[in-house]
């Protein structure tokens, strides 16, 4: 598996879907932080909003970008990266 700043090889960015079990994953902007369980609250870009394990990742911040799978953050770019997905 990549470390929390690369793409994992479990998923294809470019297909938007985990190659092991097909599922979608989508990137979100993180709206709100609860670093004490790891968790943020996040929107994709129809507004519909998650709450996200951020255990892999870690040290998100309000704005960042998180790649998505099964609840869980697979990779994080902050708001200042000026390229904020793959695609």
């Amino acid at each position: 598996m990549g470390s929390p700043d690369t793409l994992s090889d479990e998923v294809d960015a470019r297909a938007g879907r985990c190659v092991t079990c097909s599922d979608a994953a989508s990137w979100m902007r993180v709206v709100d932080v609860d670093d004490a369980r790891a968790l943020a609250r996040c929107v994709d870009d129809e507004g519909r909003h998650e709450t996200v394990d951020t255990g892999v990742v870690g040290g998100v911040r309000t704005g960042d970008s998180l790649l998505v799978h099964a609840g869980a953050a697979l990779q994080r770019r902050t708001s200042g990266d000026a390229s904020r997905r793959t695609e």
